[in-house]
């Protein structure tokens, strides 16, 4: 071995320890002495310069080293505080006043890129219109704190930016782009109704995006662990999961809040008892909107599920808005119904074998009373809430949760034809729980739907999954033209919502089946493509001449106010 090359001797117990070797940041990230990657981009341009639109320059020379002359002033503060004076605190005081009036130049500080007036609109809404389904932000106590960060620079508040708030800035953001988001699929009335609040002269919501994934990467916000950074993923997954295109953001976004989550111990009961009681309070509604959110996401992206509901649920006497805090409880409750190992099944079936409580290890009887159970438990919530969004939220997701579990007792060869429609293992107990759903969701207004956003879509779509599958099953049934009828009202629904063209694949078959309708496809029981029911009350009718069975909806079952404008296939 070459002489120079030749390893150091290290001592027995101790740790050889490299420096890390300098890395000359471009001129803008000395100046504002933040971290500089342009050594590790191939264009030489950092990720500071690009977010800042500003050209990444490397032309500053390095000055003399050295003492410099000291300043009157310092010499002043110097005395001062030796002399035990307060003046010291005096000049500090006013050299930060005198630096805000220009550019900030302390190595913690960043003047932020969207003012004050571009995040109270969006935060005013948030409070006012979609509080109830994201209950774990107070918008005041955000704008507050905001507040008094800020500046007034050109007419218009800033905030200087430090580790102290880039967190709550951080959050601030995320949020302001969802629901920003969400503004681009209002109709033009609702937005003319919220214009008073600025919205008009507020960025796109990518510039919001940018902005807390700015903010995230200065102040290395993504390695803290705080309730501040998991809402900030939480809410980044929101943005993301909204968009149209398929992306893997999403995904990152919502499994980054969750281990944050988990690693704050919002599960450990003990801390939960430790804790102040707000924060306590917070910790629950926190765990329980992710449990919610994973749920949903894992059946929508066939993602295995990792959350239990093993914290106790929050209780309305902490709450700032008693009033919505038991549409959020109650959501919680029916998404808590079913363990993993149902989602795991539903999600993940033709995949994975590892969490399959249906394997030829477990007997029929277990199967059917593990099925049953979950039934009992969605039958038996009872929506109980003011709030509108809510109420459709919850409706929507027992409807659903009832339809897979449905399904999954129809791929065990569970079902049996029944005189009771609201037996779990009925073929016909798709048309109940629609029918159920329709009736209690016809007075509610268009705006109660889109605030909960494209989960309608997905949910909805597979209550309309187990309506065909059903009809497959006994295209000659009575219940038939019933079941179409109810397909055609939640079609009309999905329609009215959709605004998405990755779900399309959704709605396709959906519009396939009623469209055989229309052509008396299912008249005389043509499909031979699923199996049918072996049983006396679902004979096929072997007449090819006999008219089409239309079946009388309920006196109680009229179309919703969102579907007046809709045909519906004959």
């Amino acid at each position: 071995m070459p002489l120079g090359t030749r390893a150091k001797p290290q001592t027995p117990g101790h740790k050889s320890h490299s420096k890390r070797p300098y890395i000359r940041p471009c001129d803008a990230c000395a100046f504002k002495r933040v971290r500089c990657d342009a050594e590790f981009k191939l264009d030489r341009r950092c990720t500071n310069c690009l977010v800042n639109g500003i050209e990444c320059t490397n032309n500053r020379v390095k000055q003399r080293s050295g003492p410099r002359k000291i300043h009157n002033k310092t010499k002043e503060a110097i005395k001062s505080l030796l002399e035990g004076s307060g003046a010291f605190s005096n000049l500090r005081l006013a050299t930060t006043t005198h630096n805000l009036g220009g550019i900030i130049n302390p190595a913690t500080c960043e003047k932020s890129s969207i003012s004050l007036s571009e995040i109270r609109p969006y935060l005013t809404i948030y409070k006012s219109r979609y509080y109830a389904l994201w209950p774990v932000l107070s918008a005041d106590d955000c704008l507050n704190i905001l507040n008094e960060s800020s500046v007034h620079i050109n007419d218009s508040t800033f905030f200087i930016l430090n580790a102290n708030n880039a967190s709550l800035y951080a959050l601030s953001c995320a949020l302001c782009a969802v629901i920003a988001r969400h503004t681009t699929l209002w109709s033009q009335e609702e937005f003319d109704t919220m214009a008073h609040l600025g919205l008009k002269s507020c960025p796109p919501p990518e510039t919001y995006v940018r902005e807390a994934e700015r903010a995230i990467y200065m102040f290395e916000l993504d390695g803290m662990l705080t309730e501040d950074q998991v809402l900030t993923n939480f809410f980044l997954h929101i943005y993301f999961s909204s968009l149209d295109e398929d992306n893997l953001q999403e995904l990152v976004y919502l499994r980054q809040a969750i281990s944050c989550a988990q690693m704050l111990h919002l599960r450990d009961n003990e801390v939960l008892g430790e804790s102040p009681k707000d924060t306590s309070h917070r910790f629950k509604k926190i765990y329980y909107l992710l449990l919610i959110t994973e749920r949903y996401v894992s059946f929508k992206k066939q993602l295995p599920v990792i959350l239990e509901p093993t914290m106790p649920l929050p209780s309305l006497e902490d709450d700032e808005a008693p009033d919505l805090l038991p549409g959020f409880i109650e959501l919680a409750q029916v998404f808590s119904v079913p363990d993993c190992a149902f989602f795991n099944k539903y999600s993940l079936r033709g995949t994975t074998a590892a969490f399959d409580p249906f394997s030829e290890n477990f007997d029929l009887m277990f199967k059917n009373e593990w099925i049953q159970d979950v039934q009992t438990k969605l039958s038996r919530s009872v929506v109980q809430v003011r709030n509108q969004s809510q109420k459709v939220n919850i409706l929507i997701s027992r409807t659903w949760l009832q339809s897979i579990a449905w399904l999954m007792a129809k791929d065990r060869l569970l079902l049996t034809p029944t005189s009771d429609q609201s037996n779990f293992f009925d073929p016909r107990y798709p048309i109940h729980i629609a029918k159920d759903f329709l009736i209690q969701t016809k007075d509610l207004p268009y705006e109660a739907f889109e605030t909960n956003g494209s989960g309608v879509i997905v949910k909805l779509s597979e209550v309309a999954n187990a309506l065909q599958t059903f009809i497959r099953l006994a295209p000659g049934s009575p219940e038939t033209a019933l079941a179409l009828d109810e397909l055609a009202y939640i079609h009309g629904i999905i329609m009215q919502q959709n605004s998405n063209s990755s779900l399309e694949p959704l709605i396709h078959p959906i519009t396939e089946t009623l469209e055989s309708r229309r052509f008396n496809f299912y008249r005389n029981g043509c499909d031979v493509s699923y199996p049918k029911i072996e049983s006396a009350d679902y004979e096929e009718n072997e007449n090819d001449h006999t008219p089409e069975i239309i079946a009388s909806m309920p006196e109680n079952l009229t179309l919703t106010p969102l579907l007046g404008e809709f045909e519906f296939p004959k």
